[in-house]
This record gives C-alpha cells, structure tokens and sequence, in this order.
C-alpha cells in the first residue's frame, strides 16, 4: 500500500455530496474507509485460507505533514491482519515526502523523527537513513527475508531530500531574506506571507538516493543468506517513481529522481526482480527494461506502481501481491483491492499477472524473429543467419495477411535469377513451388526426397496430405503432422554418402479464430536452412500446402513458423533454389523443351509459349553459370536430363543437317555428360568442382553466344 495520507484529526474523504448539514449522519474520512477496507480484507483471506508474508508500504503515511498517520497506519494493520501472519517484523516501510517536516533539513534527525519513532520503535523493516545511521547494522532490520531465504526485501529511502531548500548566492541571499520585510513596510501578516512564498520558491520537493546509502545496500544484499538452490527473488521498496505511470503531466521541478540513472544501474546490477513504488498515486505494473553502458545487457524488472484512493478513484487503494512459481518460474499476480461502501459487496478489477523470471538470452540460445510484414522479417532472418544466429538455431513466426486464395508469398527483394514484371515473377515461384510439390517426378533418380513424394506418396503408399485434411476436419489434433525424413531410404548404416532434404518435419495445428472461424498454423522442422535464397520459397511453399489444407476444409491460413537448426545464408548457396529449370520441365511443361528446340531450328521466337521456353533457357543457362562459379557443400543439382532431351529433339527435327545446330547439339551433350560425371561423385569435394566447373563454364559460354547468334534478344 502507499500513500494513506492520514492524520490524528481525521482527512476528509469525501465520496458523497452534503448539500445540508443534517445531525448524527457521520462524514468519511480516509482513516475510516480505510479500516473499512481492511476488514474486508482480512475476511475475504480468512475465507480463502490465506495468510500473508508481509506488507510493503511505501510511504506518505502522513498528510501534509499533520501528525497521527504513522501510527494509525501501524495500530490498522496490526489489529486487521495480526490473526493473518503479520507481526511488525514483517511489515515493510518507507517515509514519503508527506512524512518528512518540510523545515527540517536532510540527513537530520529532526527529519525522520516522526517516521522512527513509529515503524522503528515497533520493529518494522525500514530503510537505512542518511544522517541518522552510520552503518548497515543501525537502525533495526533493513531487509525482510523469508524463511526459505527464497524472496527478500530490501526498502530504500528517496525522500532525504524532500523540500530541500536551495543554497542562495550572495548577494542574492541577502536580498532574499531582507526582501519580505522591505516589501511588507510593516505589515506584519503580509511580510509573513510573503516570506512563505519566497521560500515556497527556492524550495524543492527532489527525490535522490544518496550513493552512501547505496554502497550501504550493495553490502547488504550481497551478505543476505542465499536459497540452497535456485536464484533469490529480490523485492525493492520505495517511495518514488523510476518513470511516470501514467500519460498525467505534472510541471514540477525535480519531478524525476536527480539520480534516476544511478537507481536504475543499482536495480540493474543488484539484481532486483520487483520494485515497489507509490507517490504518482497511480497504478500501473510495467516492466522497466535497464541496459548497462555498454547497451548489450538487458535486465528486466517489473515496476509495481501504487495508487491511493481519493473521491471518484477509489478502485484501486491497495493491492494483494501474490509470487509463485519460485525460485525458478516465479509470476506474480495483483489483485486491485477497491474501497467498499458500507453493506455494499466491493466490486474489485481483475486480477495482473505477470511472469517475472529473467528473459535475457545465454550465450547461443536461439534466435527468434516474428512479424507480419514478409519484406521486414525476410531482411532481419538474413541478417540474423549471417550473424547472431549463424550455424545455430533460428525460428521464425510470420503471420501473413490471408490475401487472395492461392497466392503465393515472395519478398520484393528477393534475389531472382534475371529481372521479371509481376506476372511472370508469380509464374516463376508458382512452377517452382508446384514442382516440389509433385507427387510423383521423373527425376527422382537424381532427387527422391522431392517433398510433394514425400508428403503424397511416403514409402510409395501414404499420402499424409489427406491424412491431415481428414484429421483437422474432424477435430483439432497433434497428430496431423508428416515426416519427410525416410530412415529406409535416406540413412546408411555409418552416415556416409548420405543425402536427404532439409525439411524433416511440419506440423498443422487448428486454431480457433472466434464463432465458427478456424485457422490452420504450420510449424516446419529444417535441419539446415538457408534463408536468403531458400527461406522465401519455403514459406511459399508452406503457404501452397495451407491453402490446400484450408481449402478443403473452409479454414483460414494461420501463422507460419519455422525452425531451423543451423541457419546459414547468402555465401552458402548461389541462386539455384532447386532442379534447374530445363529439368524440371521434364515434370511440369516437357512441350517447352519442343517448343525451344522449334525455335532453334526455325530461328524465330514467336511470342506467348515460345518466347517463354527461351526465357526458361536463358534463366537454365544463368542457374547453371551461378552453380559452377562458386563451391557448395551441399551439392546442388545440376541440369543433365534437360539437355539430353533437348538435343535429341534437335537432332530429329534438323533436316538439314545445319552446322550452327550441329554445334548447340555437339555443346549440350558434352556439358550433359560433364555434369552427369560430377554429380555421380559421392561426397562431390573441392577437387571435383574444380575439374569439373571450367568445362562447365565455358560449355554455359558457348552455348550463350550460340543461343544470341540464333535468337539475338529476347
């Protein structure tokens, strides 16, 4: 609690409109309501079979100074809640700026002797106190420590400097005390009145922590009695605030703490979970995130700020602070405890919860992206494969917006083989993404691990793409996930040799959206992923099985999430995304490869289907020049098939036996044996690529220069 602000003569708390003074009808006050409030309280726990550890308040038991409210305070909480657990022993508490005298000055005795001689004299935890002790044994207890040493408290003092006084220059200080009697020219009541303005002036209500009372703490907390195992939760208590808790502006000098930076590193530094404040007479619970100097350290505590109760805000006076879940998961729960009416069920606001164990990462741990703009989370998975996350494990959540049905996902940037409009870009990531999900491929001599076999027709019989429509149907189920991993066919007894896709695993998950709307989120497991080039087709990908999957069920597409276990990035992998595109046409459009062979033979390109076939060359010879340029471990494919069939079709259709044409077929068999030769190699090493990539280059060259000579530009 904080901030009762009472007094021995009564504060008016005014709730109700007294338009007539009628005899014997009792009028509020705070010292009232308040013991309303806290037998409430102490019911409502009894009910409940509960008993409490402590309490923290944080200062202004008094109003205005007025005497009386340190000790009604005390005597309420010993007589609510003794029968609870609650000794003086376990009572926290602070001095605000309302319990210091605003003419004593700081570091004095004078100062806190109001303060002391309740909480200290009953033996309550207070905090150590500038000018009044010496060392961290004076004073009393200036930690609460539970019994299994799993939490503690330690109270600090911000109020030392509380209508401080400002240190006039002379002459200025001369002056300024002459000036109320000159001004006055003898009239007592108004020199008297203006010697309080003046003073009102050069005075300010400043909140500081001395750094002696910070060393003192430091010490303390680093002699406190440990838990025998797991981490102690550290609670600090305080009476002002770190930020404001609430979008209400105050003009005021020294509103902030003059040494907020300096608190913050100590709550950084000591470890503090949990601190607890009042003062604003706001509530708000809000984590503070502190970073050290150099600015890659990130401690979070969370900052319980308090209210107090005043005429039409009287929903929030106290609050009930639960911690479980220690030493290792704690949370905390805040129930907001309202003032009652008299008769009249309190109606109090839901309860806070707030998970509060630590969130900094350890070294290595995984590196997670999430967002709902492809363009944005594609440019930081890049940067992150290529650095915080490189060859470690990187997950990505990404919720894209529904869009139109089928639409397939590709950020702007990505790095397309050539330059294309809009349309012929979705064409390109739509055949690419149809050929991986082919259930069935004439080159899976080259590639058994094609995803669509895998997902469609595993060990040549289940198709787990039904299976899953058939189980998200019906209810929503863990069980509709599939494998593309195959031990029979992928492993080999030692490792040796062995080649198998990335992509081991998905999930599809069914989400309720609210009524009778249902999402369908993915989860997909890669072993290895490469995210500059290969992530965006995996999304699209994943996203052209969602839409499969929801539309045979009338769900919506979810979020997609990946995870991989070694992230790698643009070195790793030239721009080749799967089988080159003159080989996958064997699957998908075998007509272009005879419309390409047409066109070589006539020599002219007709537009629609042809000019296509020619570009699909092009873009053949450009993935084949990028995958002979640069070494990969990985051992991409390479086209072969493709250009057997091409040259035996011109082979058949060249009736004139034309030298140019006898050239492209005497070019394209040798490359195709070439790469037939390379890939055939298992593990394909360094040396291998350097025999085999400079034939390949300059047959990728010839057939360039024979392919303008033929077509000039297409």
């Amino acid at each position: 609690m904080t901030d009762m602000h009472l007094a021995k003569a009564g504060v008016p708390f005014e709730r109700d409109d007294h338009k007539v003074e009628i005899p014997g009808i009792e009028r509020e006050t705070r010292e009232s309501a308040l013991e309303l409030m806290f037998g409430r309280l102490s019911e409502r726990l009894k009910q409940g079979g509960r008993r409490l550890d402590g309490v923290l308040f944080s200062g202004d038991a008094q109003d205005r100074g007025q005497p009386g409210g340190h000790q009604i305070l005390l005597d309420l909480l010993l007589h609510h809640f003794g029968s609870l657990g609650i000794t003086a022993a376990n009572i926290v508490a602070v001095p605000g700026n309302h319990d210091v005298p605003r003419t004593s000055p700081p570091s004095s005795a004078l100062r806190y002797e109001g303060f002391t001689e309740v909480w200290r004299k009953a033996g309550c935890v207070t905090p150590w106190l500038d000018g009044v002790d010496s060392s961290a044994s004076d004073g009393g207890p200036h930690q609460l420590l539970s019994g299994s040493r799993l939490w503690a408290v330690f109270p600090i003092n911000t109020s030392n400097w509380s209508h401080v006084a400002r240190t006039l220059p002379e002459p200025l200080a001369s002056a300024w005390a002459n000036l109320p009697t000159l001004a006055a020219a003898g009239d007592a009541d108004r020199e008297a009145k203006l010697r309080e303005q003046l003073d009102g002036l050069a005075r300010y209500d400043m909140a500081r922590v001395s750094g002696r009372q910070l060393e003192i703490l430091r010490g303390l907390i680093e002699s406190t009695p440990q838990p025998s195992a797991g981490r102690q939760l550290r609670i600090a208590v305080l009476h002002h605030h770190l930020r404001a808790p609430s979008l209400r502006e105050e003009l005021k000098t020294f509103a902030d703490p003059s040494n907020l930076e300096q608190i913050r590193s100590f709550l950084r530094d000591q470890e503090i979970a949990v601190v607890v404040h009042g003062h604003k007479h706001e509530h708000a619970a809000q984590f503070e995130h502190i970073y050290d100097q150099i600015g890659d350290r990130d401690h979070r505590a969370l900052v319980i700020s308090g209210a107090t109760f005043e005429p039409g805000r009287d929903s929030d006076a106290a609050r009930l602070i639960t911690i479980k879940g220690m030493p290792n998961s704690p949370a905390v729960t805040i129930e907001q405890l309202s003032v009652p009416r008299s008769g009249v069920e309190a109606r109090d606001l839901p309860p806070i919860n707030r998970r509060i164990w630590s969130t900094g990462a350890v070294p290595g741990a995984p590196v997670i992206i999430q967002g709902s703009d492809l363009d944005e989370v594609y440019d930081r998975v890049c940067e992150a494969a290529a650095h915080d996350a490189a060859n470690g494990t990187l997950i990505v959540h990404l919720d894209l917006p529904t869009g139109a049905s089928g639409d397939l996902p590709l950020p702007l940037n990505y790095p397309l083989p050539e330059p294309m409009d809009e349309v012929e870009r979705r064409r390109w990531l739509r055949e690419l993404v149809e050929w991986w999900q082919l259930d069935r491929s004439g080159l899976e001599h080259r590639m058994p691990f094609v995803h669509g076999s895998r997902l469609r027709r595993y060990g040549g019989k289940i198709n787990q793409v039904d299976r899953i429509i058939k189980l998200l149907r019906a209810q929503a189920s863990t069980r509709a996930l599939a494998v593309l991993i195959d031990p029979f066919r992928d492993f080999t007894h030692d490792g040796a040799g062995e080649e198998f896709a990335s992509f081991c695993l998905v999930e599809f998950k069914r989400r309720a959206l609210g009524g009778a709307q249902h999402a369908v989120d993915v989860i997909a497991f890669y072993r290895a992923q490469e995210f500059a080039r290969w992530w965006p087709i995996n999304i699209a990908e994943i996203r052209h099985l969602q839409w499969e999957i929801c539309t045979a069920i009338g769900f919506s597409p979810g979020r997609i999430t990946t995870i991989a276990a070694d992230a790698r990035t643009h070195s790793r992998t030239p721009t080749q995304v799967a089988m080159p595109i003159i080989d996958r046409w064997l699957d998908q459009a075998p007509e272009r490869i005879h419309l390409l062979a047409n066109a070589f033979v006539t020599g002219t390109v007709r537009a629609g289907a042809q000019r296509d076939a020619v570009r699909g060359w092009e873009r053949s010879l450009a993935d084949l020049e990028a995958t002979a340029s640069e070494f990969n471990a990985d051992g991409l494919p390479i086209a072969i098939e493709g250009l057997k069939l091409l040259a035996s079709y011109l082979e058949a259709m060249d009736e004139e036996k034309e030298p140019m044409l006898a050239n492209v077929v005497r070019v394209l068999r040798r490359l195709a044996r070439a790469n037939e030769v390379f890939e055939d190699r298992r593990p394909r090493s360094k040396s291998d690529f350097d025999l085999w990539a400079p034939s390949a280059l300059e047959a990728v060259a010839e057939l360039r220069i024979l392919t303008q000579q033929r077509f000039g530009t297409v």
